[in-house]
């Protein structure tokens, strides 16, 4: 009876099977081990650009990770795309929908999402928007001449929160009169983000982002009307 005898045998670093059957001498190379792809994949839970992403945004896949939306949760692109997204019926629009500053005050709306359970990062951003020249604080668009909504991020290393990031979004309340029935949308303005972690300094930048913002505001609050 013949006999089939197998070697393994590396050439050149690369494993071969050589195989002597009936006199012959052949050789297959052995399979190479199936190696993981080492392309970028977004982590569970982590927002990831689509075509509505730029629809709503204006943000291009190729600048979605430069904006630091990556960063983000699904849940909180998905808080931040629903600020920025208009009605996309047609419609007559008023802006601002609050109508003429009083006194040339720029009334402001200021929204808070993401990591902030207690509130205590919402208060900060609150408090250092309100404390802006010629700024007072409104609890809805309706009344609103400039909305800053913001999602933070809390950042921790080994269980420790190490301070928050955040995106962050400008826009103008407008009232929608569609076939006589009105409704509130807003312009999207300058979106951004910090992505360095941050303490109380985080609401500063905000207000101080927002500072710049509404300068276009100041200037047409102090025209004669």
């Amino acid at each position: 009876m013949k006999k089939k005898m197998v070697f393994l045998v590396r050439v050149c670093g690369v494993p071969l099977a050589m195989i002597l059957v009936a006199g012959q001498l052949g050789y297959a190379q052995a399979p190479k081990p199936k190696s993981s792809s080492s392309a970028a994949k977004a982590k569970e839970g982590m927002a990831v650009w689509t075509p509505e992403v730029q629809k709503t945004l204006g943000v291009s896949e190729e600048n979605f990770n430069a904006e630091g939306l990556n960063k983000l949760t699904k849940m909180q692109l998905v808080a931040l795309m629903t600020s920025a997204r208009p009605d996309p019926r047609k419609q007559i629009l008023t802006c601002p929908a609050s109508g003429t500053m009083p006194s040339g005050r720029i009334r402001v709306l200021v929204t808070v999402a993401g990591d902030d359970p207690t509130g205590v990062i919402a208060t900060a951003i609150k408090q250092s928007v309100a404390s802006l020249s010629g700024v007072d604080l409104v609890d809805s668009a309706a009344t609103a001449d400039r909305a800053l909504h913001v999602v933070v991020q809390e950042q921790t290393v080994n269980k420790r929160t190490i301070g928050f990031t955040a995106s962050y979004l400008t826009a103008t309340p407008c009232l929608a009169e569609v076939g006589g029935k009105k409704s509130d949308v807003e312009l999207k303005g300058t979106l951004g983000t910090y992505s360095n972690a941050k303490g109380p300094d985080l609401a500063k930048d905000l207000a101080g982002m927002m500072d710049q913002d509404i300068q276009p505001l100041r200037a047409s609050a102090a025209r004669p009307q």
